[in-house]
């Protein structure tokens, strides 16, 4: 039997997988989505200052041209927004407790904890004066407790609600921060703050700089709690 001539067309190399993925030709774009931008945000967000977040650098990262974005977001901020509801909407409220004290307490711990997963939230929830529709979900539990448990309606429920919904996160966000600027290295000098005698000497009794977090959460915690009282 005869053996049969191969073929003088040369078979195309395979694909170069070694990196986990095919390696796209010089020039292509590479294929996005609202997702893959949202995603990649999130990515870049964890480890860059919110004002330093900028379109082209989401574009580097996912391989592609910053006109390419622009196919699914107007604007950085319209991609801050989206970010910020994403963010929001993977926030899981706690169960209510049977006191409605413990219930607020706890509603505090887990944002507490949602914003150290992602302490660039705070900072992009109100982006261009638009309210995150993702935040509606975090805020709602506060609410619906006030209306349910204390009573509270109309304006009262609102301010009560808002107040502390807006202080609770402004403060956890401040505290997470805090550390970083209570140190001994970069805490100033009596001498060049311009204090007189008797402020001095109150200054050096005040322990600033050995306040612990969880005694600065807790006493946070605490004031919030009570100040609902007011509207009672």
């Amino acid at each position: 039997m005869t053996p049969r001539k191969s073929s003088s067309t040369p078979r195309p190399a395979p694909a170069d997988r070694s990196n986990g993925s095919i390696r796209r030709k010089p020039g292509r774009p590479a294929r996005i989505s609202r997702e893959l931008i949202i995603e990649k945000s999130l990515a870049i967000l964890a480890t860059t200052p919110v004002e330093d977040f900028m379109i082209k650098t989401v574009a580097h990262e996912l391989g592609t041209a910053s006109m390419a974005i622009y196919n699914y977001f107007g604007s950085r901020d319209e991609i801050l927004v989206a970010v910020a509801d994403e963010v929001c909407l993977m926030f899981k409220a706690p169960k209510p407790r049977s006191d409605w004290r413990e219930s607020l307490r706890a509603w505090l711990v887990a944002l507490r904890k949602h914003a150290d997963r992602y302490p660039f939230m705070p900072s992009i929830v109100g982006v261009n004066s638009h309210t995150s529709v993702g935040w509606l979900k975090i805020t709602t539990p506060v609410m619906v407790l006030m209306h349910d448990h204390l009573g509270l309606r109309g304006k009262s429920l609102a301010l009560a609600s808002s107040l502390f919904v807006t202080t609770a996160v402004t403060m956890i966000h401040t505290l997470q921060f805090s550390v970083s600027y209570r140190k001994p290295e970069v805490f100033p000098k009596l001498e060049d703050i311009g204090l007189n005698e008797q402020e001095s000497e109150v200054f050096k009794h005040v322990p600033l700089m050995k306040l612990k977090e969880k005694e600065m959460f807790d006493a946070l915690f605490e004031q919030l709690i009570r100040g609902v009282d007011i509207f009672l």
